[in-house]
């Protein structure tokens, strides 16, 4: 019989052939300073640019866009919740531009090639805003004691301002337009002395007052948004229910009266079932005229008037204006101007909110009362429960003070087994008769 073999080659070729190595693409290290996504005005001009200048309420150093035509604007961020983190993937259109045109074939989505991940999703958005917020650092005090300001010229507060910005004093000299839309500024908030051929400003508070107003009544002229209304505007003119319909206890007093003249009735003679009728109507007309009575002097509920929720919204806006764009050395001045200004004027607000404040006062004072009545009577139905509690507690207290008197014999007898014995009483019983 012929032998046959397996050659190793064939075993080598049966063997499956190891897959190709990927080439898999390791992620780069996190850097410091990673880029940010920013949403600019879409008509600005080519020398526009991003500044840092002073903070007008805090005098820290901060980010600005300035667009010669458009004016200057400050960038809101706009954030992702913490509940759920969010990131962004950014890739630039000529990046994939210039792969399509090296490679000459349109790009994959899988291949677009080199991009960037933030690992925040924060969205920088430029927004207007006006340039009198940020020329106030210049013509605020610079502390409590400089309560009397000076005139000065134009270029002292333009100085005065480049010193702590080197990016202004550069478009300052570079846009002539600059000085004239700041000059335009200068005049909305100062008042004015001609010394020569020169003007001399001098901050005016209530003029800034007044320009803070103005923008105030455009903010809140439309209402604020919906969560905004929900978390500012409902809890503040919030009225707590403070009257209480007596109806029910109305109807239950007098059924307690007639059940009452009821029972008297069946005890009495004939001769008296005959004024009972009289009596029954007699006494619940008493009690219902004096429930009316006691609804009659309870005071009315508050009503918000239809002016009141305008003038908190206006006062709401002059207060944000105040804290984000006023120098803290102005921004007391500007709160008593608000306190003590008549046009507009906030008295019936501070009123109606007075009254708000004394109903809830009002409202916590019942609360507690009722808090303490309903304790009190929970207290006396629960007495038959605790007069049994107390009665189980001194017998397991008599019980455990048997056992302890108890002597080492009696425990060891008790753990006896008894299951076969017969009991001692047994051998006293009487004999059965014959």
């Amino acid at each position: 019989m012929a032998r046959t073999t397996r050659s190793k080659r064939a075993v080598k070729d049966s063997s499956p052939e190891p897959a190709p190595a990927k080439n898999i693409r390791k992620l780069s290290a996190s850097v410091d300073n990673p880029h940010k996504l920013f949403v600019l005005p879409r008509h600005a001009t080519k020398d526009s640019r991003i500044i840092t200048l002073e903070n007008p309420a805090t005098a820290e150093p901060s980010r600005y866009f300035f667009c010669p035509e458009k004016g200057f604007y400050e960038f809101t961020c706009i954030a992702a919740p913490k509940k759920a983190p969010r990131s962004w993937l950014i890739i630039s259109e000529k990046s994939t531009e210039t792969e399509s045109q090296e490679h000459g074939t349109a790009i994959d989505e899988a291949e677009l090639g080199s991009g960037y991940v933030t690992k925040e999703a924060n969205l920088f958005l430029a927004t207007p805003i006006d340039a009198l917020f940020l020329i106030l650092p210049a013509l605020a005090p610079k502390s409590r004691k400089d309560e009397k300001a000076l005139f000065l010229s134009l270029d002292d507060h333009l100085d005065a301002l480049s010193a702590t910005s080197r990016h202004l004093k550069a478009l300052l000299s570079q846009f002539p337009c600059l000085r004239t839309m700041l000059e335009k500024r200068f005049s909305a908030c100062c008042d004015t002395v001609d010394a020569g051929d020169e003007l001399m400003y001098r901050l005016s508070n209530q003029k800034l007052y007044n320009l803070l107003v103005e923008k105030a009544e455009r903010m809140s002229k439309n209402g604020f948004p919906a969560s905004m209304e929900e978390r500012f505007m409902k809890p503040a003119l919030d009225v707590p229910i403070m009257n209480i319909k007596r109806e029910e206890s109305t109807l239950s007093s007098t059924a307690s009266v007639s059940e009452q003249t009821s029972t008297s009735d069946s005890q009495t003679s004939s001769a008296s079932d005959t004024s009972t009728p009289t009596s029954q109507s007699t006494i619940a007309t008493s009690i219902s005229t004096a429930t009316t009575s006691d609804d009659a002097t309870h005071t009315q509920p508050l009503t918000t008037p239809a002016e009141i929720p305008s003038l908190l919204r206006l006062r709401s806006s002059i207060t944000y204006l105040t804290a984000a764009y006023i120098p803290p050395l102005l921004q007391n001045s500007i709160t008593q101007l608000l306190q003590t200004s008549t046009s507009p004027s906030f008295a019936d607000l501070d009123a109606h909110l007075a009254n708000i404040a004394k109903l809830r006062s009002e409202a916590a004072a019942l609360r507690s009362m009722s808090d303490n009545i309903s304790r009190k009577r929970g207290l006396d139905d629960d007495e038959e429960k605790v007069a049994e509690r107390e009665e189980k507690k001194r017998k397991k207290e008599e019980e455990e003070k048997r056992k302890k008197t108890e002597s080492r014999g009696i425990k060891q007898l008790k753990k006896v087994d008894t299951s076969g014995m017969m009991k001692l009483s047994s051998f006293f019983t009487k004999a059965p008769k014959k």
